[in-house]
């Protein structure tokens, strides 16, 4: 699998776990494993797919404004881990929506800019450091 399709697939897990989140109820039990998918992705991307990219003038601007959205996604999660009811609510809420912009602006501005300056079987390899990643990460937080 190419490392922007992997990313993809991340990208769907996710929102597939956040579209199963309708009640407050439904929100506290997949907290976790959303938390889990949300720090493996990003792990991956800030290790791996974004240092790779950000050397390109093209992709620069545009990986920098997603290192950021990932400090703010962070962040959110950080707050979670200490509210409940109401604010929890709100909180996951502007989470859903956060994660749901950046893949969005990533697949739609990132992705096609690096089609256009990585081949395919770069992008393979990629996609192959990024599993083996993802797995070391997983073995090493215990998950």
């Amino acid at each position: 699998m190419n490392a922007l399709e992997l990313l993809k697939r991340d990208h769907q897990r996710i929102s597939d776990l956040f579209a199963d989140a309708r009640t407050y109820a439904d929100m506290r039990r997949l907290f976790n494993a959303i938390k889990h998918e949300l720090e493996l992705h990003a792990h991956i991307e800030e290790t791996l797919f974004y240092p790779e990219y950000e050397k390109h003038d093209q992709l620069k601007y545009l990986v920098q404004d997603a290192q950021i959205q990932h400090g703010l996604i962070k962040e959110l999660l950080r707050d979670l881990e200490s509210q409940d009811g109401p604010e929890f609510e709100n909180t996951f809420q502007t989470l859903m929506a956060e994660v749901q912009l950046h893949g969005i602006e990533e697949e739609n501005e990132i992705f096609p800019q690096v089609r256009r300056i990585i081949d395919g079987p770069d992008l393979g390899h990629l996609g192959e450091e990024l599993e083996m990643d993802k797995l070391e990460f997983q073995l090493g937080n215990g998950s």
